[in-house]
């Protein structure tokens, strides 16, 4: 990872967006802020790469059981992966990306990359649907998924606890108790 990447990263994570200036990133490497605009042309752009680099580690770890149609062993999954890089699911899940990147324009090649994780996202998350087109089975699934475990992680992120294992109790709760119909 990128040094610079991996300083916005904590920073984000540590004291909030506002933490993360072009000055403090360059700081917390150690190099003197023009070499930060060597490699990126904005503060958004180092937030926008530090977003991808997050973004992408969390989707590799999703779309497996989110492609075996396994909606209580993916979100089991986010919660072991917030469990295992608190720092990653700090930045990521506590923050929202058009947040960071105050709708500054971003290189074309990282707009791309953002682009297919989402679309990786979003197949893995069709492919849990299996082809349903149902709004309800949507939202409940999304919910079971992404949605409530988030919520339960929430505090203890914000608490920079360790995310106690009566989450993955709530978790696995959750998916016992909402029945999901699937629309052939």
């Amino acid at each position: 990872m990128d040094a610079f990447v991996g300083a916005a990263i904590a920073l984000v994570a540590d004291d909030g967006p506002g933490a993360a200036s072009i000055p403090a990133i360059a700081r917390r490497v150690g190099a003197p802020t023009g070499s930060l605009y060597h490699r990126f042309p904005s503060k958004a752009a180092v937030l926008a790469a530090a977003w991808a680099e997050v973004q992408g580690d969390f989707i590799a770890a999703l779309v497996p059981p989110l492609c075996e149609a396994r909606a209580d062993l993916a979100a089991l999954t986010l919660v072991e992966w917030a469990r295992a890089k608190p720092l990653r699911a700090r930045f990521l899940l506590l923050n929202d990306f058009d947040s960071l990147v105050e709708g500054a324009a971003l290189p074309d090649e990282l707009r791309a990359t953002l682009a297919r994780q989402e679309e990786t996202l979003d197949l893995a998350f069709r492919a849990l649907l299996g082809g349903t087109a149902d709004a309800e089975v949507e939202a409940r699934l999304r919910f079971q998924v992404f949605d409530g475990p988030i919520a339960m992680l929430r505090p203890h992120l914000l608490s920079r606890g360790a995310v106690p294992g009566f989450v993955d109790a709530m978790v696995a709760d959750l998916h016992g108790g909402i029945r999901l119909e699937r629309v052939a």
